[in-house]
């Protein structure tokens, strides 16, 4: 009797080890909200105008470029690139030859736009920053940018309003 008992425990044990089911082991990872892209407002483009008169300011359209690879990226994306895009930042301004552009109102938007390139910069060093307030910060750089943008745009747009009506001519009086 021990001996059937014996062999029928072994027997159940045998097939209970033998009986394995295929488990789906391969688990697709969730994506926390830092690996969710995000889908941005696009970059302001300057007016043809514009284009003819900077079209030597090779740092500006490097700037421009890189910031549209802003507009689908993730957060984790974003902080990745947040230095570099501070060294773009940094070049436009040190590259600026132009007079026309010279002025103390585009001067204002560079440093706004340097301040908050900065702050993504420093993004990178908070370890519980959350997706949101990285989405943020891209979309207030990309913001600031196209008001960089439209300010070169109305920068040539009055230059060329101003050539264009003669107020000297208005004004003569004739004696």
């Amino acid at each position: 009797m021990i001996r059937q008992i014996f062999f029928l425990f072994l027997g159940v044990t045998v097939l209970i080890s033998c009986k394995k089911t295929i488990q789906n082991t391969e688990k697709v990872p969730k994506k926390t909200g830092m690996q969710i892209p995000v889908k941005r407002r696009g970059i302001d483009i300057l007016s043809n105008l514009a284009q003819k008169k900077v079209q030597d300011w090779q740092q500006y359209d490097n700037l421009s470029n890189y910031l549209n690879q802003f507009n689908n990226t993730s957060p984790n994306e974003a902080l990745d690139m947040a230095i570099e895009l501070n060294e773009f930042i940094k070049n436009i301004k040190d590259s600026l030859k132009i007079e026309d552009l010279k002025t103390n109102s585009l001067n204002a938007r560079y440093n706004v736009l340097r301040n908050e390139a900065l702050r993504l910069k420093d993004m990178t060093l908070i370890p519980a920053i959350q997706p949101n307030q990285v989405n943020e910060q891209v979309d207030k750089i990309i913001m600031v940018f196209n008001s960089y943008t439209q300010k070169v745009n109305t920068i040539y747009n009055k230059k060329k309003f101003d050539e264009e009506i003669n107020l000297d001519v208005m004004f003569q009086k004739d004696f």
